[in-house]
């Protein structure tokens, strides 16, 4: 054992000194007398303990659980097992981890009315003197209130049960559940209460903590060890409750070992697994062996296989039903599971009365199953078709093949859900005792009346559930279709994914290369400067004039004093200029199309306007242009200025080329007059175009 320096010191110093230990005389596993000795969890702990760590624990007998701790507090005993941690408790005690901890336990009357833990809402119910489950149960279920009343012993609070003094009793488990429902067949296990356990600590006076610690220390490092400890105490004390006689016992000290015969694919009943026997079957033969210590050795094979070998001596037991035959090789204790079979066909199928309804009808039957034996003995025209297992009968049914099976419900039900075969149901019962038994061989009456004795104390529902689970899933063709189907969707989306990917890759190229060529083509037919396309998109793209309504004003407008302005003030003053008349223009004409011809020469198209309006426009500007300025530098400011002439062009067959030479003239015409009119370039005036 490894121990700190301090608990290593008090070790030494009480090596060999005897400690008492006080407990429930009544506590089942924990501490009983087989055979006129002392037995239990408790007795192989001392043993161990001694053995271990040197001390000599000594336990002292009680009248009950009251007893032995009214004992420990008024300081008579060293060590109380079995007690939970509670406040109170701690002021007065140190608690080691538990050695083991089991679930508190209701019992109720079969015949009466509690069947769950809340139908004792406001019914009396019976705890053991000073149990700390009377306060720990209003803590967990505060919506359940009851009217307690305590005993001495689970004797006494048991017997007022069956006297119909309280309606339910509430204790500790430790193994005696099975002592109570085999002793007493009037009293029911009603419920489990897992979230409230009696925890067996080892608990001392708080003032002998050491003492505790080194117990403590013991019970972490040989966990393994007790479960050892606690598994053959539970063997032995079911035996005591079983009350096995002298010959049964005999067999479970000098053999104990039985060979099973494990059927292939009979699920969920028989599963064969890496030597293992799962499934339901398997899950009780587990907890029947378990229970008195049988050893099972697991022979697989087909069932017709397992059937030779049981009748030729290499196999003892077997899951199968009962028959008038078998009874000859095989003793049949109690049944694991109490089911009738029942006729399935397809929802189409007419419903069956019995298995007198499948007179001439086609029934499918497992190769060497009972079943062909009670067909051909209950009907005249028994047409049986054979098959491998129930996969087979099952699909010999959906496909019309056959008309029913007959099987174990919960088979089918495992089957049906399994396989997704929500086109085949239940469409009769049977009343042939079909249920499921264990045979166990002739040769062994001695393992036949033990597991007699054995089953109707295990909870067969749930080992149903976990042998259930012990198996393996089987593969749904509904879901197998429907995850095809998702397989298939899944690879359609792909495709369209990569088609919509490739089809906006080919619109993203094709939108860049549109606006590349846009760009392009803003580079190579548009002035940068005022925005106004240029000479190259005149002689390329307008050469048939610009769409729109005839008549069509051609002005051709020459801005005044640029080259004066360039050389003055720089030329950022003279695109100032520029762009201060060409927004002028804008304004003027926003329906027009604008063209820059040169440095200072521009070209205005006005579809929809005739000679008049072209006068009446061109001196619209003029006016604009004598009332507006821009910052031309260092403060000074100027107005923009432009001799103009216009052209009036009445149809397309008119050549554009000749219409723009005309309106060029004029304007040289009217910049003329302009400058003979001003002499002072920078002072703007109104332009003055000649008819």
């Amino acid at each position: 054992m490894q121990l700190n320096s301090d608990e290593q010191a008090w070790l030494d110093a009480n090596r060999g000194k005897a400690f008492s230990v006080g407990f429930d005389p009544f506590a089942g596993l924990d501490y009983f007398e087989f055979r006129g000795q002392p037995n239990g969890l408790l007795p192989a702990l001392i043993e161990d303990i001694e053995a271990q760590l040197g001390l000599k624990l000594v336990p002292v007998m009680s009248k009950a659980w009251d007893d032995a701790y009214t004992r420990f507090v008024a300081g008579q005993i060293d060590i109380l097992y079995g007690v939970n941690a509670t406040p109170e408790r701690s002021r007065i005690m140190w608690f080691t981890r538990p050695v083991w901890k089991y679930p508190y336990n209701m019992y109720a009357l079969k015949a009466s009315s509690v069947q769950t833990l809340g139908d004792l809402d406001g019914k009396q119910v019976g705890f053991i003197r000073n149990d700390f489950v009377v306060q720990q149960l209003y803590r967990e279920f505060p919506n359940i209130h009851l009217q307690s009343l305590e005993f001495d012993s689970q004797e006494l609070g048991l017997q007022a049960l069956e006297a119909g003094l309280i309606d339910g009793f509430v204790t500790a488990g430790a193994g005696v559940e099975y002592d109570f429902i085999y002793t007493r067949p009037k009293v029911a296990l009603v419920a489990q209460i897992r979230s409230i356990t009696s925890d067996m600590t080892m608990a001392v006076a708080r003032d002998r903590e050491l003492l505790g610690r080194v117990l403590d220390r013991y019970i972490d490092q040989r966990s393994t060890a007790i479960r050892v400890m606690k598994r053959n105490a539970e063997s032995l004390y079911n035996r005591k409750t079983l009350r096995l006689n002298e010959a049964e016992l005999r067999w479970l000290e000098q053999k104990g070992t039985a060979a099973v015969g494990v059927a292939e694919d009979y699920l969920p009943f028989d599963h064969y697994s890496q030597g293992e026997y799962r499934g339901i079957a398997g899950e009780m033969l587990k907890r029947i062996g378990d229970s008195v210590g049988i050893r099972f050795k697991v022979v697989s094979g087909s069932f017709s296989e397992i059937m030779d070998q049981a009748r030729r001596g290499g196999v003892d037991v077997v899951n199968m039903a009962k028959t008038e035959d078998r009874l000859k090789d095989f003793f049949f204790p109690h049944a694991i599971s109490t089911e009738r079979d029942i006729i399935v066909g397809l929802k189409t199928s007419a419903p069956v009365q019995d298995v007198y309804g499948l007179e001439g009808k086609r029934v499918a039957v497992i190769d060497g199953f009972w079943h062909e034996e009670y067909l051909r003995k209950n009907l005249k025209n028994a047409q049986i078709v054979k098959t491998p297992d129930i996969m087979a009968s099952l699909q010999l049914v959906r496909e019309a093949n056959v008309d029913y099976v007959i099987e174990n419900p919960t088979v089918v039900e495992f089957y049906i859900n399994g396989l997704g075969y929500t086109d085949v149901v239940k469409r009769g019962n049977t009343s042939k005792d079909s249920f499921v038994y264990f045979g166990v061989t002739r040769r062994q009456p001695e393992l036949a009346s033990i597991m007699d004795k054995v089953i109707p104390l295990i909870d067969f529902e749930d080992a149903k559930y976990a042998g259930i689970q012990s198996v393996p899933a089987l593969d749904n063709e509904a879901n197998r279709r429907l995850l095809m189907l998702v397989l298939v969707l899944v690879v359609a989306l792909l495709g369209i994914l990569l088609l919509v990917i490739k089809v906006v890759r080919n619109l993203a190229e094709q939108k860049s290369r549109a606006q590349f060529l846009t760009e392009r083509e803003n580079l190579l037919y548009t002035d940068a400067l005022t925005g106004f396309f240029n000479r190259n998109y005149l002689s390329q793209k307008a050469s048939h004039g610009v769409a729109g309504a005839y008549p069509q004003a051609l002005v051709v407008a020459d801005v005044n004093n640029l080259k004066q302005i360039n050389d003055s003030y720089g030329h950022a003053a003279g695109d100032a200029l520029l762009v201060s008349f060409t927004s002028l223009v804008r304004q003027q004409w926003p329906q027009g199309h604008f063209f820059r011809l040169g440095g200072d020469e521009f070209l205005i198209m006005l579809p929809g306007t005739d000679a008049t309006r072209a006068q009446a426009d061109i001196a619209a500007l003029s006016a604009r242009c004598q009332q507006t300025s821009y910052l031309v530098a260092h403060g000074e400011s100027a107005q923009p200025n432009a001799a103009m002439g216009y052209a009036i062009r009445n149809s397309a067959e008119v050549p554009l080329a000749g219409c723009i030479a005309e309106a060029d003239q004029r304007m040289y015409q009217a910049k003329a007059l302009m400058k003979k009119r001003r002499s002072d370039d920078l002072q703007v005036g109104a332009a003055t175009v000649p008819l």
